[in-house]
């Protein structure tokens, strides 16, 4: 399995095109189980996104056939750390146990129009996003065909598709929630 997330995806007046990054298996980190801030950082920030699970293997998939690759979708976070405490880790201060909070999985058949459900993620009962898949500055089409050309899709991939809001910094206490309509997707206490 893989983790692809993207940055800077819902942000139409960023100078910037998204760009993607890679996240460990043993990143995921699902809803109901804590977020432990570990000590070789001095800070942790996590910004909401929009998650979807792949459902079928592919390669060099054409962007008007993106829609038949991914099967659910859900609420996540993407923990990023700050100011790593270890010189020359960088590359793995997003690649952590626990960097990829991901909820429960909600069948894309299920859903009317999946691209215009509006998943809302709460930080300590403070809305900090309302979103759907339809505000990405790249497509989700456009964002699947682009990671089929470099490497294959297969069942049970995440996207995260980007940075719904401006991070957060975690302490010891918070509580991570989110929704799509009345469905609870995801809740994750933050601890030491």
């Amino acid at each position: 399995m893989k983790v692809i997330g993207f940055t800077g995806n819902y942000d139409a007046s960023a100078a910037t095109t998204p760009s993607c990054y890679l996240m460990a298996d043993s990143s995921v980190l699902y809803t109901g189980r804590p977020f432990f801030i570990h000590d070789f950082a001095e800070a942790f920030v996590a910004a909401p996104s929009i998650v979807v699970r792949m459902g079928r293997l592919g390669k060099c998939v054409a962007p008007k056939f993106a829609h038949r690759y991914w099967d659910a979708v859900t609420a996540g976070f993407n923990v990023q750390a700050c100011r790593s405490r270890d010189a020359g880790l960088e590359a793995l201060d997003r690649a952590f146990d626990g960097a990829a909070i991901v909820g429960d999985w909600v069948p894309v058949s299920s859903l009317d129009d999946a691209l215009h459900a509006v998943v809302e993620v709460k930080v300590d009962d403070t809305v900090v996003s309302r979103r759907c898949l339809a505000d990405m500055v790249m497509p989700l089409a456009d964002m699947v065909s682009a990671v089929s050309t470099r490497c294959s899709i297969k069942m049970g991939d995440l996207l995260f598709t980007g940075d719904c809001a401006p991070g957060v910094a975690l302490t010891a206490g918070m509580h991570l929630t989110a929704s799509l309509g009345e469905t609870r997707l995801l809740d994750v206490r933050v601890k030491m």
